[in-house]
């Protein structure tokens, strides 16, 4: 999930380092999982990619974007949406602020999923310039997916961008001609449908799992993130427009959403319709309470 593009003042620096946002959170993570590999936290590598992302952070109106400190809490998230979809996501691989190029090129390599040719040619270069020579890891363009790879890069310690990732990668797990849907991202328009897939796909679980508070945050920063990609396709200033009005309908969302939850937990149980019993065996015979006799009826005589 990466902006428009991306520009860094002195000030907005300053004040990022005086704030302290610029901080590397050492953790020990959710234990050892077979798709997830972990950098190591950097503090000068890791602090210098978040002042980078200043800009990105004030846009979305949320520090937590590439701030290279991913929380174990954020990393639960991952686990388990990666355990809930084992057809779609079986084979990815999510790379916490790690940067490891070789490893990637050797996905390049033997990942089946796309054809040969692609691989050669767009996944080749897009890998080159997004895993090796441009990296995430200091650069801020963001959280995103590769598909030549099949790899989830983390950069983001929030919940919401981490399942819009994993979005992707579940949209791309559907799909029969891999290569050719990564393709056909570069005509116009397909990016606003894959986007769409991808964050439909992230509050759709959150809502599956009943996480109430991760579902709202979500609307407050994957609807202005949208609005970026909204706003490539405008001239001048409306591309910002987009994304404040992304902030508008995102907030709107979440209060909304809110709201119809506290109502529903208000509601008294009495006005809860209750769920129809299922269908069970009759119960068995009490020895305490004696059975009435049988009544049977003889023949009449003829």
């Amino acid at each position: 999930m990466s902006l428009m593009r991306w520009r860094t003042a002195g000030p907005a620096i300053a004040v990022s380092v005086l704030m302290g946002c610029a901080t590397t959170v050492p953790y020990v993570g959710q234990g050892p999982h077979p798709q997830i590999e972990r950098g190591r936290p950097n503090i000068v590598i890791d602090t210098l990619g978040n002042i980078l992302a200043i800009w990105p952070k004030i846009l979305l109106l949320d520090s937590r974007f590439a701030n290279h400190a991913i929380s174990a809490h954020t990393e639960s998230y991952v686990v388990r949406f990666l355990d809930d979809h084992p057809k779609e996501v079986g084979h990815v691989v999510v790379r916490l602020n790690q940067y490891a190029p070789h490893k990637d090129l050797y996905r390049l390599i033997t990942n089946h999923q796309v054809a040969w040719p692609w691989r050669a040619t767009l996944g080749l270069l897009s890998t080159l310039i997004g895993e090796v020579l441009l990296p995430g890891r200091i650069l801020p363009f963001g959280d995103h997916y590769n598909p030549w790879t099949d790899t989830v890069q983390l950069y983001s310690d929030h919940p919401a961008v981490s399942l819009h990732e994993l979005g992707h990668a579940y949209d791309f797990g559907k799909r029969r001609f891999k290569g050719t849907y990564a393709f056909i991202r570069a005509v116009p328009f397909v990016d606003l449908y894959q986007e769409a897939e991808a964050s439909g796909t992230a509050i759709d679980y959150l809502i599956q799992i009943q996480d109430r508070e991760a579902e709202l945050e979500a609307y407050k920063i994957l609807t202005p993130a949208y609005g970026s990609y909204i706003g490539r396709y405008l001239l001048g200033p409306f591309n910002f427009v987009a994304i404040g009005v992304g902030h508008l309908f995102g907030q709107g969302v979440a209060l909304y959403r809110g709201h119809r939850y506290q109502q529903e937990d208000t509601l008294p149980a009495s006005t809860v319709t209750p769920e129809k019993p299922a269908p069970s065996s009759p119960p068995a015979p009490n020895p305490t309470v004696p059975l009435p006799e049988a009544h049977t009826s003889s023949p009449k005589p003829q």
